[in-house]
């Protein structure tokens, strides 16, 4: 049988090892899906909780980065069954579920990993690097800054009507305040963005060392500067630049799920 068998048993070190650990439990699962085998709260006749932890496990212990979206797409087409949109997207959850008990049951705080899995999880290694390092920030002083600065722009925005197409015209700025910000966001995007030719993602020190740019220019713009304008442009401008900053975590965490934000 293929490695692992149980929770217990040695994963696959081998490059061979490792691509056949994996795709033999995604064709299971995905196979199984489609064909309505699904387990229920109560009841997983065909395992799939054990083929998806194995899969897991032999991605996680071996660093293997793996979209699992493209790779559900790849397992679906090899089976001799139709597997529908949706029962690929029932895969795909089924995983990630199992991949955020994994991560409780290794002791990671339930918000750290709600956080990571909203934005990180089709890329198993990923989320698991990501939710240890965010476990052991999240409660700093440092982090905590963070939050404050995103807080108050994400709240903004919430529950009104920004359009996507809305970009921040440089020209329409008529404070220094709004200058000195847009400037600081521009330097955080750029820091956040992996530099040419890295396959390294953006990590959470990363992101609060670049974001603590924002914390000065924030403060002395929202003392001095009202978002929601009397004059049309002006307002959607600022609202826009509301948006983009409130943005800036996206691809990395979903800041909303943490305490105090």
């Amino acid at each position: 049988s293929v490695l692992p068998r149980n929770a217990s048993d040695v994963v696959p070190k081998s490059e061979a090892g490792i691509v056949v650990a994996v795709a033999d439990r995604l064709d299971s699962l995905v196979g199984l899906v489609a064909a309505g085998c699904a387990p229920t709260a109560t009841a997983d006749p065909y395992g799939l909780r054990r083929i998806a932890n194995g899969m897991l496990q032999t991605l996680i212990q071996n660093e293997v980065d793996l979209d699992l979206k493209q790779s559900i797409d790849a397992a679906a087409e090899k089976q001799p069954i139709q597997v529908t949109g949706e029962q690929r997207g029932q895969a795909h959850e089924f995983i990630v579920r199992r991949l955020e008990q994994l991560l409780a049951d290794d002791g990671a705080p339930r918000e750290v990993i709600r956080s990571v899995l909203a934005e990180r999880n089709e890329n198993p290694h990923l989320a698991v690097a990501t939710v240890k390092e965010l476990a052991g920030l999240y409660k700093t002083d440092e982090f905590a800054g963070v939050l404050a600065s995103y807080s108050r722009p994400t709240k903004i925005v919430s529950g009104k009507e920004v359009d996507r197409d809305w970009a921040v015209d440089e020209s329409l700025f008529q404070q220094e305040e709004e200058k000195a910000l847009w400037a600081a966001y521009k330097e955080v995007e750029a820091a956040m963005k992996p530099r040419p030719g890295s396959r390294s993602a953006v990590s959470v020190g990363t992101f609060v060392a670049a974001s603590r740019t924002l914390e000065t220019p924030l403060e002395n713009f929202f003392n001095s500067v009202f978002v929601m304008d009397e004059d049309d442009d002006t307002r959607k401008n600022r609202l826009a630049m509301m948006r983009d900053i409130a943005s800036l975590p996206g691809g990395l965490l979903d800041l909303k799920s943490l305490p105090n934000f």
